[in-house]
């Protein structure tokens, strides 16, 4: 039988009687009286609390204080799940976007753009014509060599760090859809190329596909960034265009192995940097940082790169047998994974 608090203090009230510990403590204890009875008066349930020799029962006062707070702790998080679903039915995804973070949006976006045409201007006018001579195609396979070295710097300090860090894939995952990526760029070059020329340019096409793929995911990223805040959003476009600015000089070489002139490198640039405007835009409108393609899309593009740098690129450079070249190859490689590196550290930063 559970006793009430007001029977508590009724219990031993006599002037006469002896200092009554049951009744001190009941009497501390009485606003809580309410707490633990229903509406109709009734006890709420069984509490368990010292009894004297007499029979009679009473709440200990550190049990009672934890219950109060736990009831405390329920209200209030009543009141925060009320709170935050008020909250959700209010946000609509057609709710309007302000035209300041469009704004800020583009402004990142076109300095993305920028970046990928910047190497065009650091050529000569002539570089079509340069690059068919003897000297110029030195200095070509120079150019590839820091693409092999960007391109392998990128997959494995980039994307697929990105890739294992940011999305729930186990490293199976990872490893088959980068396999993937490699597998089809092989196929594609099998089937498509027949000649010297048509393989340097189905290497530059798949390039420029997987580039534009992976501008669609930085386009998110920036997008996304300038949601949060423009201080953010700018931080987040700076770090990009730091990865980015070596990654175009390789690009321009491919192109430039494909007998792209400097026109037509320029809009292949821009064609490939659209990818991040659609990217920027998908953010905004869908507001997120990420789709569920993304998750397999780093990989996939790191596949492809691998199959660009190792099995296209290097065993033309392989070709090569003067001492002097290779050792410029090789450094050239090297500074190219450098330039990686320091960049990746700053984008994770």
């Amino acid at each position: 039988m559970v006793w009430p608090l007001g029977a508590v203090l009724a219990v031993n009230n006599h002037p006469a009687a002896a200092p009554d510990v049951v009744r001190d403590v009941a009497g501390v204890l009485a606003p809580l009286d309410q707490l633990y009875r229903l509406e109709d008066g009734s006890p709420a349930k069984e509490i368990d609390g010292l009894v004297d020799p007499e029979g009679r029962q009473f709440i200990e006062p550190l049990k009672a204080q934890s219950i109060v707070l736990e009831e405390e702790l329920r209200r209030e998080a009543a009141e925060i799940a009320q709170v935050l679903q008020e909250s959700d039915s209010k946000r609509s995804p057609s709710s309007e976007i302000p035209l300041s973070t469009w704004l800020w949006s583009l402004f990142g976006c076109s300095l993305v753009v920028s970046c990928g045409i910047i190497p065009a201007f650091l050529l000569p006018a002539s570089t079509s014509e340069y690059i068919h001579s003897e000297e110029g195609k030195r200095f070509l396979n120079l150019l590839l060599s820091f693409a092999v070295g960007s391109l392998l710097g990128d997959v494995f300090l980039h994307l697929l760090p990105e890739t294992w860090n940011s999305y729930n894939l186990t490293s199976g995952q990872i490893g088959l859809w980068t396999i993937s990526g490699l597998l089809i760029c092989f196929l594609v070059e099998k089937l498509c190329a027949s000649t010297e020329e048509s393989q340097h340019r189905i290497c530059a096409i798949m390039n420029l596909a997987a580039n534009l793929v992976d501008n669609f995911t930085h386009g998110l990223a920036v997008g996304a960034s300038f949601l949060v805040s423009p201080k953010f959003g700018l931080m987040t476009t700076f770090a990009i265009l730091l990865h980015e600015i070596p990654h175009e000089v390789s690009d321009f070489a491919i192109l430039l192995r494909a007998d792209f002139n400097r026109i037509q490198a320029i809009k292949a640039q821009l064609i490939t940097a659209l990818g991040g405007v659609l990217g920027a835009f998908a953010a905004l409108l869908l507001r997120t940082d990420s789709l569920s393609a993304a998750e397999w899309v780093l990989p996939f593009t790191a596949g492809g790169f691998i199959n660009i740098a190792l099995a296209q690129i290097l065993p033309e450079l392989n070709q090569e047998t003067n001492q002097r070249q290779n050792l410029l190859q090789l450094l050239l490689i090297g500074l190219g994974v450098a330039t990686m590196a320091v960049m990746s550290q700053f984008h994770c930063a």
